[in-house]
């Protein structure tokens, strides 16, 4: 009797998360649609993040097995080569977070929760294998954190890759290191009897280089203000819906359109943690502080995989080695201890992008963005730019108080 009870009580709740889930999603794709800058080449993006942005969904889309990833550590033109569909899981919901166990702890970081509550809603999620770089905590303690939360049995029964990530960039034996950590990750791609040939090596290499020429071209266009940031958020993020093909010719299409220029700002750069759909509270706030993000270095937007892999040399060797490199050495997580190109990253792109403030984005629990904020800020406020910090969740509550900070902010940038 009790066990018939809770799982009646289970499926109200079940019901009524699901339904909040879609009504969220619901709510900002009407927002999307009515702006005055909507176009219909963007109706393939809005159509990816209506119909379903998981890992079941893209391989119904693709017809091909999907790889989890957490991280954008993981070489995707090694993937792709393989046969399988790389699909970096993520979720923006706030009601999911609400699913997610009370075991957990409080301050856990909002984007696994509700990654985690969303999975524990589907009740069923792809067998498809997980791999995980070991850059934050939670990272390291997510196949827990499935457990904890009864989306998986034991953790050690859920099929998981680790990729040891080397946090010194700079050091020879961490370079060697990492080159093979992704000779391991090519074994374990393989292991099913299926072989990486080069030349499908070199041709996945060539896609994505063709995606990230789409990417620098929709970031072109942002900062010269003929794309908002909003728009390009949702582009980058629908990235690992559909196949890179796909998405490519779709956004090289948005790229030669005629689009409307989006509503000017105050300029600034948008930095730490990711911003994924539908919890785009924050670009919505800065649109309305009257902040025009011209340039960004989250990894959920202009930083969904590290850049082109550049290859001199075609061989296998030289393919995975400039592989390794990239996603390496061209990565700026904070994870990483020699991160000083951070900072030069974001200083680099001032000089053409013309912001003056850095607002940087905090998600409470996320300890590496948490940490780094106040050493950045620092160095940032020396070279004369302007910097405000945003600690949030995923809730609604604190947009008033955000809005009034924003608001003040930009009044410091125009009277600069």
């Amino acid at each position: 009797m009790t066990s018939g009870v809770t799982n009646a009580r289970n499926e109200r709740i079940f019901k009524k998360t699901s339904d909040q889930i879609s009504s969220e999603t619901a709510r900002v794709l009407e927002t999307l649609r009515s702006r005055a800058d909507y176009t219909r080449e963007f109706d393939y993006f809005l159509e990816l993040a209506e119909s379903g942005m998981t890992p079941e969904a893209a391989e119904t889309r693709t017809g091909l097995t999907t790889i989890k990833l957490l991280c954008v550590q993981a070489p995707l033109e090694l993937i792709h080569a393989a046969g399988f569909h790389p699909f970096k899981v993520f979720c923006g919901s706030n009601a999911a977070c609400n699913l997610a166990s009370r075991g957990l702890p409080a301050l856990a970081c909002p984007m696994l929760r509700s990654v985690i509550g969303a999975a524990k809603l589907a009740q069923s999620s792809s067998e498809s294998p997980w791999v995980l770089p070991t850059t934050c905590d939670w990272v390291v303690k997510f196949p827990e954190m499935l457990a904890i939360s009864d989306v998986a049995g034991e953790p050690d029964s859920i099929r998981v890759h680790w990729l040891e990530l080397p946090h010194l960039k700079d050091r020879d034996d961490g370079q060697r290191r990492w080159i093979e950590e992704i000779y391991n990750f090519k074994k374990f791609l393989t292991s099913d009897g299926r072989r990486i040939k080069r030349a499908a090596l070199a041709e996945s290499v060539a896609i994505y280089r063709r995606a990230w020429q789409a990417l620098v071209r929709l970031s072109d266009l942002r900062r010269e203000g003929r794309l908002s940031s909003i728009w390009f958020m949702l582009m980058t993020g629908v990235f690992f819906c559909d196949s890179p093909q796909n998405w490519t010719t779709a956004a090289e299409r948005a790229a030669n359109s005629q689009m409307t220029p989006a509503l000017r700002g105050a300029k600034v750069f948008l930095a730490g943690s990711p911003i994924f759909f539908p919890n785009f509270k924050i670009p919505f706030l800065l649109e309305e502080a009257g902040l025009e993000v011209v340039s960004d270095d989250l990894c959920s937007s202009e930083r969904i995989f590290p850049g082109s892999v550049a290859c001199g040399d075609e061989s296998e060797f030289g393919l995975m080695s400039a592989m390794s490199q990239s996603y390496h050495q061209g990565c700026v997580c904070p994870t990483f201890i020699d991160n000083d190109r951070r900072i030069n990253n974001i200083l680099g792109r001032m000089k053409g992008a013309g912001f003056k403030g850095v607002v940087f984005h905090v998600l409470k629990g996320c300890h590496p963005y948490d940490l780094e904020s106040f050493g950045i800020e620092t160095k940032l406020k020396d070279r004369g730019l302007k910097f405000i910090r945003l600690e949030t969740d995923y809730s609604g509550e604190d947009s008033r108080n955000l809005n009034t900070r924003l608001e003040a902010f930009r009044q410091t940038i125009r009277e600069d």
